[in-house]
């Protein structure tokens, strides 16, 4: 009981924007991706060892190339995650986009409608300048 009122007691309350709540979760997905980037190209660099030198390098294992990657990503994300201008700078970056007026759904099917009607006004004005240059240049060689 205690616990559900003090649910809607915060509840009600709204939250400020913390643009370093995002900055972290920037660092955090970003040593995800480097984990992921960097097993696949330990895997890659390791096969073509093993394909070149068979002998003296054992068969690729993917469980050693994984730990590998992600002892890697998580010293790179830590080294990454302490440098203070680093981090203003993700700061910054979510400060601005945090900033940015995103089009609503009627200005948006109004744009799309602009795109799709001046890519057929250009295909159209491109096939008739294909054509043209089509007769003059069967007319010049005379085909």
């Amino acid at each position: 009981m205690a616990r559900s009122r003090k649910r809607n007691a915060t509840a009600g309350l709204k939250r400020d924007f913390d643009p370093t709540r995002w900055a972290h979760l920037i660092f955090v997905l970003g040593g995800f991706m480097g984990a992921w980037v960097l097993a696949n190209a330990i895997e890659d660099v390791w096969d073509i060892v093993w394909a070149t030198w068979p002998q003296s390098v054992s068969r690729p294992d993917a469980m050693w190339s994984n730990l590998a990657a992600i002892g890697l990503a998580v010293i790179g994300t830590a080294y990454a995650w302490r440098r203070q201008d680093w981090f203003k700078f993700c700061t910054e970056v979510v400060i601005e986009i945090s900033q940015v007026v995103w089009p609503t759904r009627a200005e948006t099917r109004q744009m799309t409608v602009v795109v799709i009607v001046m890519t057929l006004i250009s295909s159209g004005i491109l096939a008739v300048m294909d054509q043209l240059w089509q007769a003059v240049t069967n007319l010049l060689y005379g085909i």
